[in-house]
């Protein structure tokens, strides 16, 4: 469940970014899960980053070097990781599954999470 959390976070994270930041990100993991996609093994997908690398490709989309696109990505990730982080450390969990089954019988559990 803390997995599913962190990955809202994240999204959360990035939505906070500027919409510039958010393109360039978004472009970037794109093209990596395009080549997942593509891929049926890890070395096939080695193989399209070795070739044409989502840096390359975002670099030449936003007529930047190589290396800004490398370290824009770098620090985009920092930004939302640190961001992530922070918030999953205030979040809190409350376990309602006693008071919603008086109503309802199923073996569902339930809880209150707080941001």
């Amino acid at each position: 469940m803390k997995e599913g959390l962190y990955r809202y976070l994240t999204k959360c994270s990035l939505a906070k970014l500027p919409p510039e930041q958010q393109l360039f990100y978004n472009i970037v993991q794109d093209v990596e899960c395009a080549y997942i996609d593509q891929s049926e093994t890890p070395d096939q997908y080695f193989d399209l980053l070795v070739a044409n690398h989502p840096y390359v490709q975002a670099a030449k989309h936003f007529h930047i070097p190589v290396e800004t696109a490398r370290d824009l990505m770098l620090e985009i990730e920092q930004k939302i990781k640190s961001d992530t982080d922070h918030r999953m450390q205030k979040a809190f969990w409350t376990d309602y599954t006693k008071q919603v089954t008086q109503f309802d019988r199923s073996k569902k559990q339930y809880f209150f999470i707080g941001i």
